[in-house]
């Protein structure tokens, strides 16, 4: 769990993205001896402190790569002396270039919904492979950085070597276009929660989302999996019913919350 500490020292560096700060300036402003600050943040966050606000200066500067602005302006805006220490930098935490990033951003933005109907012959519903990265960049998790996305990916392979979780993707034409995860607590649960469930705008209502759900309870056929369950607002009639034309069911309610389940 983060710290007072280390949640005070991430608003510092928040604050002074702009500016020349120093390890001493952030360990002072939190009462803390260099050293000792040193390594309880590295301990929290698994970065030194200085690659923090590397880190935390790159995930800024993308927002500033949309507008117009040049990538060398950019760059010196967030402390980088040359486009190329920039570019560098860029793709190390992000896993693309700066001018890849603002392509990707720039389709987005103008994005403009099509429909699709599907040939059933093309479409295939297989487990996560790392190498499905940049489609789920493209067409599914478009608001992450491919670094976002590999770490996603590695977690869920992990997690399914350790029967935790499970990770499906449908492919069209050879080209991911939706994606649907299962996890649990441990390898004892008998409950299980869907989530990351998307499918990109163009290819939906093509059933899709029933393919997925179907793969999944085929993959966990041999484990103790007993029931499927989402969570939804209690407002999202429609969420609610497509759910429910799955085959979920809708259990209890509780706070701002609808439970769906889904007996195996």
């Amino acid at each position: 769990m983060e710290t007072e500490i280390i949640s005070k020292a991430k608003n510092y560096i928040v604050q002074h993205l702009n500016t020349q700060v120093t390890l001493t300036d952030i360990a002072k402003s939190c009462g803390y001896s260099t050293y000792h600050f040193s390594r309880e943040f590295h301990k929290s966050t698994g970065f030194s402190v200085m690659e923090y606000i590397r880190k935390e200066r790159l995930m800024e500067a993308r927002k500033k790569l949309l507008p117009g602005k040049s990538i060398y302006e950019v760059a010196l805006e967030y402390g980088f002396d040359t486009h190329t220490a920039f570019t560098n930098a860029f793709f190390r935490y992000t896993g693309c270039n700066p001018s890849e990033y603002r392509k990707h951003e720039e389709k987005h933005t103008n994005y403009v919904k099509g429909e699709i109907r599907m040939n059933e012959s093309s479409i295939v519903v297989r487990m996560i492979e790392m190498t499905d990265v940049n489609d789920m960049w493209e067409n599914v998790f478009s608001r992450n950085t491919p670094e976002e996305i590999r770490e996603r990916i590695q977690k869920d392979l992990d997690g399914y070597d350790d029967r935790i979780h499970f990770h499906v993707v449908v492919e069209y034409n050879g080209v991911v276009v939706g994606n649907l995860g299962l996890e649990r607590f441990n390898k004892y649960s008998r409950y299980a929660n869907l989530c990351d469930f998307v499918i990109h705008p163009d290819y939906q209502g093509n059933g899709l989302a029933r393919k997925m759900i179907n793969k999944v309870k085929e993959i966990i056929k041999d484990t103790n999996i007993e029931t499927l369950q989402i969570q939804t607002s209690i407002d999202s009639e429609e969420t609610k019913n497509k759910y429910i034309s799955l085959g979920f069911t809708d259990v209890v309610k509780s706070g701002t919350l609808s439970y769906l389940m889904m007996a195996l």
